[in-house]
C-alpha cells in the first residue's frame, strides 16, 4: 500500500494528457448554476439531476468537495415533494428520483437530450419546460443519511438554510428533514413487512423504484419475477433507511427516542426476515405472491454488502456484530463475486436466473457499487481488503480513462471492452444484452476522486492499520489468503498484460 501511495504521487502530475483527467469529469458533470452534479455527461442523463447518484456523489466527495456537497443538498431540499401525484408520484417529503429541465445552465438543451426529455414527460407528467418524477424509494432517508454526514463533518448551522421550493414558498432545511422523515415513518406505519417498500403509482412508472432498477434484477430462485403489483422491500433500503432514521435522532432530540425505536424496529425486522442461517448471507428482499403470500426473494446478489457502509450493525452486540461482518464480507470477496472490474452486480452462481446479460446481472460490474462495498470495507477496518477493490476500480481507469457507469465482466472476471482496437485479446466477444454504458457516469468519477485522494494521505493508511483490533486483523488475514491479489499497474506495459482489451459487440436490441 505504500508503494501504491509513492506510485500514485509520481504518476498523478503525468496525467494532465489523460483523456479526461479526473478534475476535467468531475467539471463535466457538475453544474455551472449551483445546482449541484448531472448523473452523466455522455448521453442518456446529461443535463439530468438524480436524487441517488448526486447523493452518492455527494458522499463519496464530502471531505474533498464539501461546498459542492452544499449545492447537492440544497437542490435536492428545493426539490422535495409537497403534495400527492400518481403522475409523477410525488408526495409530500419525499426526494426527487429524477429532474429534467430544457434549459441546462442557461442553454437550451441539445435534440438527443430534448427527445428523452419528451418521452420522460408524457409518461411522467412533464410540462414543456420541466419535468419533476419522484419514483424511487431511496432517496428519501438517503438524504438524511448524507445530510446528518455533513453535519457530523461541518456541524449543524446548514439546518438553519434557506430552501426555495419549487412552488415559491420559502423554508429551511430543519423543515425539509422534518419532512423527509414523517415520509419515512408513515411509510413504515403502513408497511406490511415492517420493511420500507416501493410500489409504483403510476402504471407507466420504473418498475424497480431503488437504484438496481431494471425490469429483471427482482427475481426469485425459480426464475419468477418479482411481483410488482404488491410492495417489494430491498435489503440495501433498509441500511439506509436506519442510517436516516438516527440521523433524524440527532436533527430533532425532542423526537429521537422514536426515530432510536424505529430505526431497532427496522433492523431488527431487517434481520427476522432476510438474514438465512442456513446461507449465512441475506437474501435480497421480500415480495408478495399474487394471493398476498409473504416471499422471500433468496436470489444471491451484491446488495446486501451494502449494509457495511452503513451503522445498521453498530449497536449489535459483538459477538452478533462480527458475525454478520464476516459473513457478508466473506461471500461479496468470494470468486461467487470478485472479478478484475470489481464486484458483480449478481452472484455469478445465478447467473442462469435470467437469459440474457442483464443490467444490472452476473455479468456486470458497477463501480458505484465496488466502491460502496470498499467504503463498507474501510467502515469496519478492512483497509487492505479495501484497496484491493479501489485498485481494480482504478485499473480500469487508467486502462480506459473513462468513468464507466457498469462494465461487462466474463465468465472468468475479465473486463470486456466496447471499443476493441488493433490490441483486442482475441476474436470480438458476442454479448446478448441490449445497454450501452455511459462513458461519464458521476459516481463514478466521484468513486475514483475519492480513491485517489485518499491513497495519497500516507498518515491516514498507517493509523487506519494501528487502529485494526484483533479481530479485524485475523478476519482480514484470512479473507485475503483465499483472494486473487490485484495490485495497481502504473505502469503502461504492466497494465495493458494484467488488463488486456477483450472487445464485445452487444446483440439484443431493445
Amino acid at each position: 500500500m505504500a508503494q501504491n501511495v509513492k506510485l500514485l504521487k509520481n504518476i498523478l502530475p503525468k496525467m494532465q494528457n489523460a483523456l479526461v483527467i479526473p478534475s476535467l469529469a468531475l467539471r463535466s458533470v457538475t453544474s455551472k448554476s449551483g445546482s449541484g452534479v448531472y448523473a452523466s455527461s455522455d448521453t442518456l442523463f446529461k443535463g439530468a439531476i438524480f436524487g441517488r447518484d448526486s447523493l452518492e456523489v455527494a458522499e463519496d466527495l464530502m471531505m474533498i468537495k464539501p461546498r459542492l456537497v452544499v449545492n447537492i443538498l440544497t437542490t435536492l431540499a428545493s426539490l422535495q415533494g409537497q403534495t400527492h401525484n400518481k403522475i409523477n408520484e410525488e408526495e409530500p417529503g419525499k426526494i426527487i428520483h429524477e429532474y429534467r429541465n430544457v434549459i441546462v445552465d442557461g442553454k437550451s438543451i441539445d435534440d438527443t437530450s430534448m427527445s428523452i426529455f419528451k418521452s420522460l414527460s408524457e409518461k411522467w407528467g412533464g410540462n414543456e419546460k420541466e419535468m419533476a418524477y419522484y419514483g424511487a424509494i431511496d432517496p428519501t432517508p438517503h438524504f438524511l443519511r448524507t445530510l446528518g454526514r455533513y453535519c457530523e463533518m461541518k456541524g449543524p448551522k446548514i439546518l438553519e438554510s434557506k430552501i426555495s421550493l419549487r412552488n415559491g414558498k420559502i423554508t429551511t432545511m430543519h423543515d425539509v428533514a422534518a419532512q423527509a422523515v414523517q415520509w419515512i415513518m408513515d411509510k413504515l406505519d403502513s408497511s406490511q413487512t415492517g420493511l420500507l417498500e416501493y410500489k409504483r403509482a403510476n402504471p407507466h412508472g420504473i418498475l424497480n423504484q431503488v437504484w438496481k432498477d431494471s425490469d429483471e434484477f427482482y427475481v426469485h430462485e425459480d426464475k419468477q419475477l418479482a411481483n410488482h403489483s404488491a410492495p417489494i422491500g430491498s435489503i440495501e433500503v433498509q441500511g439506509i433507511t436506519y442510517d436516516g432514521l438516527m440521523a433524524a435522532a440527532i436533527f430533532f432530540p425532542e423526537s429521537a427516542p422514536k426515530y432510536i425505536a424505529a430505526a431497532k424496529n427496522l433492523r431488527d425486522r431487517t434481520i427476522e426476515l432476510l438474514w438465512l442461517k442456513d446461507r449465512n448471507y441475506f437474501a435480497l428482499g421480500t415480495d408478495f405472491s399474487p394471493e398476498g403470500k409473504l416471499r422471500i426473494i433468496k436470489t444471491r446478489t451484491a446488495n446486501p454488502a451494502a449494509l457495511l457502509d452503513t451503522e445498521f450493525f453498530n449497536e449489535l452486540p459483538a459477538e452478533k456484530r462480527h458475525n454478520f461482518i464476516e459473513a457478508l464480507v466473506e461471500y461479496i470477496m468470494s470468486s461467487d463475486f470478485v472479478t478484475d472490474a470489481g464486484i458483480r452486480s449478481r452472484a455469478l452462481s445465478a447467473a442462469h436466473l435470467i437469459e440474457f446479460w442483464d443490467y444490472h446481472g452476473s455479468y456486470v460490474s458497477w463501480p458505484k457499487e465496488t466502491y460502496d462495498i470498499a467504503k463498507g470495507l474501510r467502515r469496519q477496518g478492512l483497509t487492505k481488503l479495501a484497496y484491493q477493490l479501489e485498485n481494480r476500480l482504478l485499473n480500469v481507469y487508467l486502462k480506459t480513462r473513462e468513468y464507466p457507469e457498469f462494465l461487462y465482466v466474463d465468465l472468468l472476471g475479465r473486463v470486456l471492452a466496447s471499443s476493441p482496437s488493433s490490441h483486442t485479446h482475441g476474436e470480438l466477444m458476442l454479448v446478448d444484452s441490449t445497454n450501452n454504458p455511459e462513458r461519464i457516469q458521476a459516481w463514478t468519477v466521484s468513486a475514483i476522486i475519492a480513491i485517489m485522494n485518499y491513497q495519497l494521505k500516507d498518515r491516514v493508511i498507517i493509523n487506519e492499520q494501528a487502529k485494526q483490533s484483533a479481530w479485524q486483523k485475523s478476519f482480514e488475514k484470512k479473507v485475503l489468503a483465499k483472494l486473487p491479489k490485484v495490485g495497481l499497474y502504473l505502469n503502461p506495459i504492466a497494465l495493458w498484460a494484467r488488463y488486456p482489451t477483450y472487445g464485445y459487440r452487444l446483440t439484443k436490441s431493445k
